[in-house]
């Protein structure tokens, strides 16, 4: 299944379609599954995923992996969004190389634009081979020091530990956390939390005063929140009220 409204369809081989799909603002999508893996590449808009501490915001052109059956969350920015949704069969053999990938925690910058750009079945498939086997060959699982450097900054959202204590409870040296930390997720800890901390929001707008939401997920008040909205979200929280599919 396919959320949003469908534009084109491009059939590929071996049972792979790419979907041109296109998202209302602001719309958002609570947790959901999709039953095949999927290439995903924003054209334009804007959309941010989560799936538990996992989150990413892709720039236009970036490829996300999105594996089958992983349970995840959508919120649509202020102008939605068009993608292109690559779907894969379970039975295509080219899965089979990939590692178990327990994060949706990476986009790819140069995978994206081959894929969009494929005008007929044979150009897609040379698309998808080439970005699976980057896939592949470039994913390994995070280090456990790192992946519960990640919990721990979800877990205290609203009063984030400072880099050296961090650290110090993983086990690390600060600057070696913070670097890895970028080199994995592609984004510093800093707009990790503020990704958080909008996407928290954002879930709350509909039921909870603005200043409660701001104070409850760590802002220092309602014009701070207001502010990080307009950076990450284009549009001030309030205008995204009730806008659910």
């Amino acid at each position: 299944m396919t959320h949003g409204a469908v534009l084109d369809e491009l059939p590929g081989e071996d049972g792979a379609r790419a979907l041109r799909v296109a998202h209302a603002a602001g719309v958002v999508l609570d947790a959901h599954v999709h039953a095949t893996t999927k290439l995903c590449v924003v054209l334009g808009g804007g959309v941010t995923e989560r799936h538990g501490a996992d989150i990413v915001a892709p720039r236009p052109f970036e490829l996300l992996l999105r594996p089958a059956d992983r349970r995840h969350e959508n919120q649509y920015h202020a102008a939605g969004a068009t993608s292109l949704v690559v779907e894969l069969d379970p039975r295509d053999p080219r899965l089979r190389a990939l590692p178990a990938i327990d994060e949706l925690d990476a986009t790819f910058p140069e995978l994206g634009a081959p894929l969009a750009n494929a005008r007929d079945a044979r150009a897609l498939d040379a698309a998808i081979t080439v970005a699976l086997a980057a896939i592949a060959r470039r994913r390994r699982p995070a280090p456990a020091w790192l992946r519960a450097a990640r919990e721990r900054l979800v877990e205290r959202l609203a009063d984030p530990p400072r880099l050296a204590d961090l650290a110090r409870a993983v086990g690390v040296h600060p600057v070696h956390l913070a670097q890895t930390f970028r080199q994995r997720y592609g984004m510093t800890m800093r707009r990790f939390v503020r990704l958080h901390r909008v996407f928290r929001a954002r879930a709350l707008l509909d039921a909870r005063p603005l200043a409660a939401i701001a104070a409850e997920v760590g802002f220092a008040d309602q014009s701070h929140m207001t502010r990080t909205f307009r950076a990450e979200r284009q549009c001030a929280p309030g205008a995204l009220r009730v806008r659910r599919p």
